[in-house]
This record gives structure tokens, C-alpha cells and sequence, in this order.
């Protein structure tokens, strides 16, 4: 029998899970906005399931796998079906026939599922992400439909998003280079990143401020990729407070 620490990061790997097929089972319904705000606790907990796992000494290949597995659930089905019952709830306003959703929709889950399995047979050692991150993608796809609702933003924006999805898609199998999010020597960033977290983790229980979490995800995407570009021959690793091991990075590199 496994030791008992390995129960707490599965356990916040299965609550993910289950809010993924809820968030599915929502947007079914017609609920989008308590959808979006499921993909969204996915992510918080997507985050707590990893630093779990490290911090208790709890990182298993069973851990790597399952949390790929919700992974799927959470950033890859949910959103698409948010999508895909949302447009098709908009009828001859957004523009697009059934199948064109349809597809779209498909498109960006594959890519995802086609992500997750390159992740899962290569190892860490890297402080940058190749291809952005299903998990910032979805936050961004929820975040950004919640700020549409929030608003009252015309319909006729949402035509955009089935193309929205096969962008996202054909970018999270590139090799756009990211940075993580991991401590550096820098103590003003260090401490700006601890209030974002802190902020964040506020923000999405309570459902609130959803404009600040799509502000976060674009900030950190635009950001993140124009400092790749700015050093190509620089690794961010050169900044970060430790070298963690093979072992842990890989356990972190399955949050992408």
C-alpha cells in the first residue's frame, strides 16, 4: 500500500477531474458562467496538486499519469464544450455551421491530448515550457468568456473564437518557448509573483474579478514569449533559487 502522503496531490488531481466533467456537464445545460468558473478552480487546484506533490516528497509516475489525465478533462474537454454549447447557443449570429464548431472544438482537445503525451515521455530539466501550456490556455478561454459575459460584450465577438481555439491549438504543439513560473534570485519578483498567486487563489473561489485572471494569462503569455525572443541563447534557469532534480521538474513539467 502506497504511503498516505501520496493521497493529498491525487486527491487535488481527482477534485480537478471531477470539476472538469461537472464544467462539461454544465455548459450542456446552458450554465456557461458556473462552467467557466470550474475551468478556472481546475487550474488553482492544478497548481496545488504539483507543489503538493513536491513539498510532501509524493511525486509518482501513477501522480504524473492521473494528473494527465485530468489535465485533458479540465483544459481540453471542458473548454471546448464550453465553446461549442455556447456558439451553438448563439445560432446565425456567430456564423459558423455546426460541424465548423464542431471541428474547432475537436481540434484544440487533440492538440492538447497530443501535448500532454509528448510531455509524458520526455524528461524536465528545463526552466522553460516549449509550446504553451494547455493549463494557460484554458484560463484564458474561461477568463476570457466570463469578462465577455461580465460586460455584456456584443455576440458577434464569439464568431472569432473557433478560430481562437485552433490558434491556441497549433501553439500548444509548437516550440514558442514560455518561462515558468518558479521563484528567481529577485526578491521584488518573488514578492510580486506571491501576491499574484495569493490574489488569484482569492479571485477564483469567490468568483470574482475575472478581467484580472485574463489580464494575468495575457500578461504572462505576451510577456513570457517576447523574453524568449529578446535571449534565445538564455535559460531562465540561470535565475531560479535552486536546481531542482530530474524527478521534480518532470513532476512540475506535467502542470503544462
Amino acid at each position: 500500500m502506497p504511503p498516505l502522503r501520496y493521497f493529498v496531490p491525487n486527491a487535488f488531481t481527482a477534485l480537478s477531474l471531477l470539476l472538469g466533467l461537472a464544467s462539461i456537464s454544465m455548459s450542456a445545460q446552458g450554465d456557461f458562467r458556473l462552467a467557466a468558473w470550474m475551468i478556472l478552480w481546475g487550474v488553482l487546484l492544478d497548481k496545488l496538486d504539483g507543489t503538493a506533490a513536491r513539498l510532501m516528497k509524493a511525486t509518482s509516475k501513477f501522480g504524473v499519469e492521473f494528473d494527465s489525465f485530468a489535465d485533458f478533462v479540465v483544459f481540453g474537454i471542458a473548454p471546448a464544450a464550453l465553446v461549442y454549447y455556447r456558439l451553438l447557443a448563439t445560432g446565425h449570429i456567430v456564423g459558423w455551421h455546426k460541424s465548423g464548431i464542431m471541428a474547432a472544438s475537436g481540434i484544440y482537445a487533440l492538440a492538447l491530448a497530443v501535448r500532454l503525451s509528448r510531455f509524458n515521455i520526455t524528461t524536465g530539466g528545463e526552466s522553460i515550457f516549449f509550446g504553451l501550456p494547455g493549463t494557460l490556455l484554458g484560463a484564458a478561454i474561461a477568463s476570457g468568456y466570463l469578462v465577455w459575459e461580465k460586460h455584456g460584450l456584443p455576440e458577434s465577438m464569439l464568431r472569432y473564437v473557433p478560430a481562437f481555439l485552433v490558434v491556441a491549438a497549433l501553439l500548444m504543439v509548437s516550440n514558442v518557448r514560455l518561462p515558468k513560473i518558479k521563484l528567481r534570485k529577485s526578491k521584488a519578483f518573488n514578492v510580486f509573483l506571491g501576491a499574484n498567486l495569493v490574489f488569484g487563489y482569492i479571485c477564483g473561489p469567490l468568483m470574482l474579478f475575472p478581467e484580472y485572471l485574463l489580464a494575468c494569462a495575457v500578461t504572462y503569455t505576451v510577456g513570457g514569449v517576447i523574453y524568449c525572443l529578446l535571449n534565445p541563447e538564455q535559460s531562465p534557469a540561470s535565475d531560479d533559487v535552486s536546481a531542482e532534480s530530474a524527478d521534480d521538474d518532470a513532476a512540475q513539467e506535467r502542470l503544462a
